[in-house]
């Protein structure tokens, strides 16, 4: 995925690929004869301008690291790095400077246009499946630049991770706030986009809990090769291990253990994905409450969530969802090696 697509073009708030698809959907309205076509066309404008007036919020805060000093307080990089370590997920948003509160806003903003498009496109033609398409990858584009900041915050909250790396995964946050996309956002967006696109096409037999024939469907899907890589390395460790069972399979350590022993008590060797939702409780969700991006959302923030408070009680399993120690393991590539000493 290129640049534009995590930094829309200075004179808009959409991405070069948004305003194209834009412009279908555009299209596509000025052709319908749907009765209520001039209500959607002025929904379309109104939803447009709001989100304009969101971007003009955007550009009237300074970068954050622009002001670094206010009497005889100063910040930069490094009082960000240690302030965010010493939040919570309690508390986290209470820290962040305004152009990131902004920043996160209008990325929202983005995101529900998109799935307001994606209702329209229904009224307006539901055999149109080009369109269909065209916008789910927007609302889905949307998802995940959402998910890429919202693991960046749980690496910076993350006290036991080294300080040069979390000096690294907020200078990433704040290039995405700032709208100029560091290097390393550049190249793990589109890592991360191919991992979460991979998972979202496979379907998932819950019941065997192997993860082998997961991990083949992954790459055949177009998974990244890295990802698959990372957690096939000798030196894994069992957190990182669990975390990867937890991507492929669905559910967490916790929910994974709970089988495994209905299992055992049961003397099977395998479940059906029904057989394996009764024996964890889990029921199907209401699919007008989980429409296109709510899922794939879900699939990431639920994980992340469990892990946290693994983290903050101390409690066994990963800390980290997969897809975090990933990110960990990217971004160290740019950190600067220390110094020896030694002439250059």
């Amino acid at each position: 995925m290129s640049h534009a697509t995590t930094q829309p073009p200075s004179n808009s708030p959409f991405s070069e690929r948004e305003q194209q698809a834009k412009r279908v959907f555009q299209e596509r309205l000025a052709a319908t004869d749907h009765p209520d076509k001039q209500r959607f066309t002025t929904i379309f404008l109104e939803n447009l301008e709001r989100i304009e007036t969101l971007r003009h919020a955007l550009d009237a805060y300074p970068p954050v690291l622009a002001e670094s000093k206010l009497g005889s307080r100063e910040r930069g990089l490094g009082t960000l790095v240690e302030l965010l370590a010493n939040a919570t997920d309690a508390d986290f948003e209470m820290f962040l400077p305004m152009r990131a509160l902004v920043w996160r806003s209008l990325t929202m903003a983005r995101l529900n246009f998109w799935r307001l498009l994606r209702y329209l496109a229904e009224e307006i033609d539901p055999e149109d499946s080009d369109l269909t398409l065209i916008i789910d990858r927007r609302v889905h584009a949307g998802v995940y630049l959402k998910l890429v900041d919202e693991l960046l915050t749980s690496l910076a909250m993350d006290k036991n991770i080294a300080h040069d790396l979390r000096q690294e995964v907020v200078g990433s946050m704040t290039s995405l706030w700032d709208g100029t996309p560091s290097k390393a956002v550049q190249l793990f967006f589109p890592l991360l986009e191919a991992v979460w696109e991979a998972r979202r096409k496979i379907f998932v037999s819950v019941g065997t809990m192997l993860g082998v024939s997961e991990i083949m469907k992954l790459l055949q899907a177009g998974c990244a090769p890295q990802f698959v890589d990372y957690f096939a390395r000798a030196r894994m460790t069992q957190d990182e291990a669990s975390a990867f069972q937890e991507f492929l399979i669905g559910v967490t350590t916790e929910q994974l253990t709970s089988l495994e022993s209905f299992m055992q008590g049961s003397g099977r060797t395998c479940l059906s994905p029904e057989e394996a939702k009764q024996a964890l409780g889990i029921r199907d969700k209401d699919e007008d409450n989980y429409r296109v991006g709510v899922q794939a959302y879900q699939f990431h923030r639920e994980r992340h969530l469990q892990s946290a408070a693994r983290l903050l009680r101390s409690m066994p399993g990963p800390k980290h969802t997969a897809e975090e120690y990933m990110l960990m393991y990217f971004l160290e590539d740019f950190v600067d090696p220390p110094e020896t000493g030694e002439d250059a």
